[in-house]
């Protein structure tokens, strides 16, 4: 809206700096000698300089015909165009009388060839501010900014001919070069019409414009009808409604329609920062209070998302500020693959640091983030994940100077919650981010309830994620990552589906007893592991099995994701087939490699004193996993084994034997 109006305001101005001169010139009859006048009394006016290189005729009577060629304003002196605004021929007719009365009345005005330059430099100031230093606001209102309808010049009928408009906005990265190949419009039921055809900010764009009559628009004190479609590359927009006071911009009610490949696109065009999203089309109702625009009744799809609710932005701050609750009755994980530097359309679709590498390396659009603030509520109802819906997901998500903060930050899974805060802050020219995240009772049964394996899933996850790391990337962030990750998994069962896949051999080999297709039965899985400069280490890996304790360590290498684990499996009592030889985990986090270590068997100790080393630090860290709880009691117990190795090996390994669970078991 503001570029059509500035269209319109721009042209009219053109028009009254000819009509201002054209009244001087019947003064002294000579009108090409009078150029020269108009022209000084004209830069004088707007601090800039103002050139008539061709011929001014003026032939007087009612109305009054003017002729003009070769008209031209100068740019301010930042700009890298001399010219504002050029003008190769300007046909205009002019009523005598109301002239004389101080309004302006044309019957017909004919521009050829007008070119128009609107732009902001980096520090936001326009070129459309006339004047001197200390008047140019007052002097640049008076001159570009009608106070309401009256004040539009009377036209009945504009007709423009091979028209350029350019308009740049370096702080919201516009860049606008099209032509306007016709704007006609007159009396009665006749229409202004637009038609536009250029670049914006490197991309195809095209305008086709409609409104009511340019009478219509001073004169009418009903709302003014508008009608536009444009298209920014593969971005489409559709308008239509109404205006009570068009100059004004009072009394919006505007029906809107926005679809295209890919939200990111729409930052050069609305300054709203969006991650990488799949095909979305969106329709709401927008309108207008003071200097806040609201996008009400909003509904459509991002991807295979539904998305409905109210987005509102405010202009009278220093920097716009973006407000909205938003709501996903089904909600496709594969969706929010952008909020962390991923695509949607999967691997292959977003930059990594190799061929061999899945760890996004998407650069953090730290100036993006520093040009709107943003407070936005998101609720999914259901979350749909590859290998499992989820229950939902809640975020506040809260944005400052480039600050992003997202708190709290919920997601429902197998009936518990993974919940807790996120902070990237790209205030600074390289981001940080911090987060701090708390597993709580998800219950692999509910987890994969919708899957063909769901009865043969079973246990109770609990743990936390505490994160920091810097770097302009995904990536970098985390291969310069600190903090520790924790989980245990309690009491259950892993479908013989998922393991399966692995080679029946290394099964063997680490003592793991397979009974057909009966699910793997385990007493307690956790994970302790610390990261120091992007470097996973392993405090202790451990799944405890009723026959055998399978125990790794190792470190997993964010930097250049390499993996270099070394697992093994010990028995709780003798067993005839298993050689206990250990199982190398090697490769990268995208391409895997498992295999045997040849030539090498581990030392046959008991279980439990092999145990007592690995466990030490989880005696400290189950309650750092769940606090306060008694949802591991199987792990409980496997600790507790650990700290008396003697009376363990007599029990045999208790937290497995004959796979007995004991009370308060949550499966």
């Amino acid at each position: 809206m503001a570029v059509l109006k500035w269209i319109g305001l721009g042209l009219l101005g053109l028009v009254v700096l000819v009509v201002a001169g054209a009244g001087i010139a019947v003064a002294v009859f000579d009108w090409n000698d009078a150029r020269g006048f108009i022209a000084r009394q004209a830069s004088k006016a707007l601090n800039r300089e103002v050139a008539i290189d061709g011929d001014l005729k003026v032939k007087l009577g009612d109305p009054i015909i003017i002729h003009v060629e070769g008209l031209r304003v100068a740019n301010t002196d930042w700009s890298d165009e001399k010219t504002m605004a050029e003008l190769k021929v300007l046909d205009a007719k002019l009523r005598l009388w109301p002239l004389l009365r101080g309004d302006y009345e044309f019957p017909e005005i004919r521009l050829s060839a007008p070119k128009l330059v609107l732009e902001k430099n980096k520090d936001g100031e326009p070129n459309w501010n006339f004047g001197g230093p200390d008047a140019r606001k007052e002097v640049a209102k008076d001159t570009v900014k009608p106070e309401d309808r009256g004040d539009i010049p009377i036209i009945e009928s504009l007709l423009v001919e091979d028209g350029r408009l350019r308009y740049r906005d370096p702080t919201s990265e516009i860049d606008i070069d099209s032509g306007l190949s016709t704007a006609v419009g007159g009396n009665g039921d006749e229409q202004v019409k637009l038609d536009g055809k250029g670049n914006f900010a490197g991309k195809p764009f095209t305008l086709l414009a409609e409104g009511g009559s340019l009478q219509y628009l001073r004169d009418n004190p009903k709302p003014y009808p508008l009608k536009v479609q444009t298209a920014v590359g593969k971005t489409k927009g559709k308008i239509e409604g109404s205006i009570a006071e068009p100059v004004k911009l009072e009394g919006v009610d505007l029906s809107v329609e926005l679809s295209g490949d890919d939200l990111a696109d729409v930052f050069p065009i609305l300054g709203i920062p969006t991650p990488k999203t799949r095909p979305y089309s969106l329709a709401g109702h927008l309108g207008r209070e003071g200097q806040v625009w609201r996008f009400d009744g909003m509904k459509g799809k991002v991807g295979e998302s539904d998305l409905s609710g109210t987005v509102a932005v405010d202009l009278g701050g220093e920097r716009p500020k973006i407000t909205g609750d938003l709501t996903s009755k089904r909600l496709a994980a594969v969706d929010m693959a952008g909020f962390v530097g991923a695509s949607p359309e999967g691997k292959g679709h977003y930059p990594t640091k190799g061929s061999d590498r899945i760890l996004p390396a998407t650069a953090i659009p730290t100036e993006k983030l520093r040009t709107a603030d943003m407070d936005v509520k998101f609720r999914g109802e259901r979350v749909e994940a590859p290998f499992s819906p989820l229950d939902d997901i809640d975020a506040h998500i809260r944005l400052e100077n480039g600050k992003l903060t997202a708190d709290p930050l919920a997601l429902g899974v197998g009936g518990g919650r993974i919940a807790g805060t996120t902070v990237l802050d790209g205030s600074q020219k390289v981001p940080t981010l911090r987060s701090n995240l708390e597993v709580r009772q998800v219950k692999l049964a509910q987890l994969f309830r919708e899957t063909s394996f769901a009865k043969e899933m079973g246990g109770t996850a609990a743990g936390r994620i505490q994160l920091t790391g810097k770097g302009s990337t995904v990536a970098d962030i985390l291969a310069s990552a600190d903090g520790k990750l924790g989980v245990a998994v309690d009491g259950g069962r892993i479908t013989s589906l998922a393991v399966k896949g692995l080679k029946t051999n290394i099964l063997e080999t680490l003592g793991v007893v397979l009974s057909g297709d009966k699910p793997l039965p385990f007493n307690c899985m956790v994970a302790d592991l610390a990261v120091e400069n992007g470097v996973v280490k392993s405090n202790a890996l451990v799944l405890d099995t009723p026959e055998t304790v399978v125990t790794a360590d190792g470190t997993i290498n964010l930097k250049n994701e390499a993996l270099g684990l070394r697992v093994l499996g010990r028995a709780k009592k003798p067993q005839v087939f298993a050689t206990h030889v250990p199982v190398n985990v090697r490769g990268t986090l995208g391409d895997p490699d498992i295999g045997v270590e040849a030539g090498e068997s581990a030392a046959r100790g008991a279980a439990a004193v092999a145990l007592g080393v690995l466990l030490t630090p989880l005696a400290s860290v189950l309650p750092f996993l769940d606090p306060g709880s008694d949802e591991q009691p199987h792990c409980g117990q496997l600790i507790n084994n650990a700290r008396s190795p003697a009376k363990s090996n007599n029990n045999a390994g208790s937290s497995g034997n004959g796979g007995k669970q004991p009370s308060g078991k949550s499966q």
